[in-house]
């Protein structure tokens, strides 16, 4: 009799790797799994715990009730359950109390008008605390409104939530709330053909009222002038190796309890700030917060002025360490900490890159709002104050106490957006606030120039034709497939560029997407040509080979980089060519990112080069890019001339001979 094979059953899958309960929820950690979100939502009633990355539903089902449950959740596999029934009923039998509690990261916040704003992370039981308590849930502000006092709220957080008091952090200080407004259109909206989005029902809030449109924020101290000694801002000019713009700009930082420093990429701001922050501070700590990416950079500033000053990074340091630091480096991920910190007191906050602080709505900039209500001096840095509309200055305006940021936000648009008219009244309202100079204070630079090269690529369009065609993408996946694309067929372009210069010019290579980095690198290196690369996923040690590599080895003759990874924070001086595979979103951001190589430090002309393929969204991106100039310049290139016209800013009293407004100081610059 021949032998006839049976068919083999495919092997059972365990799905469940660990079940853990704090007596009200079971939490769950599993293996990978076809459609897990859906099967885990809507079979079993489950929610993402993100805090301990696993599945939580709530208490009340026995093991074998769950896993009888959940093999039905996924009827297309096999699954390995046996073992599941004794993990749930171990699990409910020994109960770990505060394992979810804790990290709900609940937080009362006073309102100004009445009532609090109550956060945390999303668990069904605070859901239903909130409903209990009648809150209004503003997503803006991933916050609820709730008329009640906190010790009521803490009652029934306690009582329903089953959380200890101990893990709910109460603010000391009131918040504002105001409806968000909505976004204007672009002025030159890019036009691409997509699949229609699959919308909901459209009502926006619930039937009872329960969804609002609200947003968290704070009016910092009223801003005020304060006197400058000249004496000593001379002693730390020296002292510090200022160069002969920088000391203006210090003097504009101490002459405010906040002010903004808003000079032009390449100028120094982060010495100018260091300087500033110390003679502000005197003995006292200072807070730092940035980018993640440029924590490394802040640090190596402040040793190379103050060598001996303590420095503590947020996330790496034990609260303990930073108690003991004279600076306090955080990026904007890491700020909540400090938030819950009330304890470690800072004299200044310095904020790096403050243009990404613009979104009123955004989880770091509510933060940034409550430590600004705490600290005293705050020093805001960055070279875009401007990316898309002139609504993004308020929140920065209110973040230093300035009479602007008092207005309500639906106020400060119909007041100082929408024209020409309106946006030179708002350059004039900040122009003693804001220092914005050009690379014309800087001796000896060299010019930057810049050409648009259209270009044709060797294989032609076709395969961009037929994405364009493509009706079941949808626009913005759409757009971003198309621009991916077109950076891909520069490739020939951009290495025939760069064998057709002398071996003394280097390049900087400028991409919106990681994938193509990786690819024209490879593309590079197989031409003979040396390359490194940078992306945001690469971390600080491997960001620094990449530019010491090309700041210093002669072979090394590219660096390639996305605009948001490459394009702040860094000197690549060693480069005299710039060139953009794709253009950013804003003037603001290519600016950035093309002054990486034209700043302090570089003796030879800069010349940017924009690669355009015509009858592309290329030619559409470009235009987009020209009407938001128009708004940059109304509002803040006014600004550097109002600054030509009149001088350098000496803003603030100068201090009699022999009178220091800075006591301390003397002991941070010697």
């Amino acid at each position: 009799m021949a032998y006839v094979p049976q068919p083999i059953a495919p092997a059972r899958r365990k799905a469940v790797l660990r079940v853990v309960s704090d007596g009200r929820r079971i939490g769950l950690s599993t293996a990978p799994l076809d459609n897990a979100a859906e099967a885990f939502r809507r079979s079993l009633g489950a929610h993402w715990f993100a805090p301990r990355r696993m599945w939580a539903i709530r208490a009340g089902v026995d093991g074998p009730s769950f896993a009888a449950r959940l093999t039905q959740a996924f009827p297309g596999i096999r699954l390995d359950v046996d073992e599941l029934p004794g993990m749930v009923d171990s699990a409910l039998a020994t109960p770990q109390t505060d394992f979810f509690t804790q990290m709900l990261d609940l937080q009362i916040i006073p309102l100004d008008r009445g009532g609090h704003a109550v956060s945390g992370v999303y668990d069904s039981y605070f859901v239903e605390a909130m409903r209990e308590l009648r809150g209004r849930f503003h997503k803006n502000a991933s916050a609820w409104e709730v008329r009640a006092g906190a010790i009521q709220i803490q009652d029934v957080l306690q009582r329903v939530v089953g959380v200890d008091p101990a893990f709910i952090f109460v603010h000391e200080n009131a918040m504002h709330l105001e409806d968000l407004v909505s976004k204007p259109k672009a002025e030159m909206p890019i036009s691409v053909p997509g699949a229609a989005p699959a919308f909901g029902d459209g009502r926006g809030e619930d039937e009872d009222g329960s969804v609002g449109s609200g947003f968290l924020s704070s009016c910092a101290r009223p801003l005020e002038q304060l006197p400058v000694d000249e004496r000593i801002l001379a002693q730390a000019s020296l002292d510090c190796g200022l160069m002969d713009h920088q000391p203006a700009g210090v003097r504009h930082l101490l002459g405010r309890s906040s002010a903004l420093l808003a000079d032009d990429m390449g100028l120094g701001k982060t010495r100018q700030a260091v300087v500033a922050s110390r003679l502000a501070a005197g003995d006292q700590r200072i807070l730092v917060s940035c980018p993640a990416s440029l924590r490394i950079n802040w640090e190596r500033e402040i040793h190379t002025v103050f060598p001996d000053d303590r420095v503590g990074m947020v996330g790496e340091d034990r609260m303990a360490t930073l108690h003991g630091c004279r600076w306090v480096i955080a990026n904007y991920e890491r700020l909540s900490g400090l938030v819950k910190e009330p304890g470690l007191s800072f004299e200044v906050f310095t904020i790096d890159e403050a243009h990404f602080l613009k979104e009123h709505q955004a989880g770091r900039t509510r933060n940034a709002f409550i430590l600004a209500e705490r600290i005293p001096r705050r020093f805001l840095l960055t070279g875009t104050p401007i990316l898309n509309r002139e609504i993004e200055l308020h929140t920065l305006l209110r973040l230093s106490g300035h009479p602007l940021g008092l207005l309500e936000l639906a106020d400060f648009r119909k007041q100082y957006t929408g024209g020409q008219g309106a946006r030179e009244a708002l350059s004039d309202a900040i122009q003693d606030w804001m220092l914005r100079r050009s690379k014309k204070v800087l001796k000896g630079l060299g010019l930057k120039t810049h050409q648009v090269r259209f270009i044709m690529p060797a294989e032609g369009l076709a395969g961009y034709q037929r994405l364009m065609a493509d009706m079941s993408l949808m626009v913005m996946p759409k757009i971003i497939k198309l621009r991916q694309l077109l950076e891909t067929l520069k490739t020939e372009f951009l290495i025939e560029t760069v064998q057709s210069l002398g071996p003394e010019d280097k390049v900087i290579v400028f991409c919106e997407y990681m994938d193509t980095v990786a690819f024209l690198k490879e593309a590079f290196q197989n031409a003979g040509i040396g390359a490194v690369s940078l992306v945001g996923s690469d971390n600080g040690n491997s960001r620094q080979r990449s530019v010491d590599a090309f700041q210093n080895d002669p072979s090394t003759r590219v660096f390639i980089g996305t605009t948001s990874a490459a394009g702040v924070g860094i000197t690549l001086t060693a480069a005299n060519y710039v060139m953009f595979a794709s253009q950013p979103w804003t003037p603001a951001m290519k600016r950035q990112a093309e002054d990486r190589a034209y700043r302090i430090g570089q003796t030879r002309d800069v010349i940017v080069i924009l690669p355009i393929i015509p009858g592309t969204i290329d030619e559409q991106i470009l235009a987009l890019l020209d009407s938001k100039t128009e708004i940059e310049a109304s509002v803040v290139e006014r600004a550097v001339c109002a600054h030509l016209a009149h001088g350098p800013v000496t803003a603030g009293v100068t201090a009699s001979p022999g009178t220091s407004v800075y006591p301390q100081a003397d002991h941070s610059i010697h």
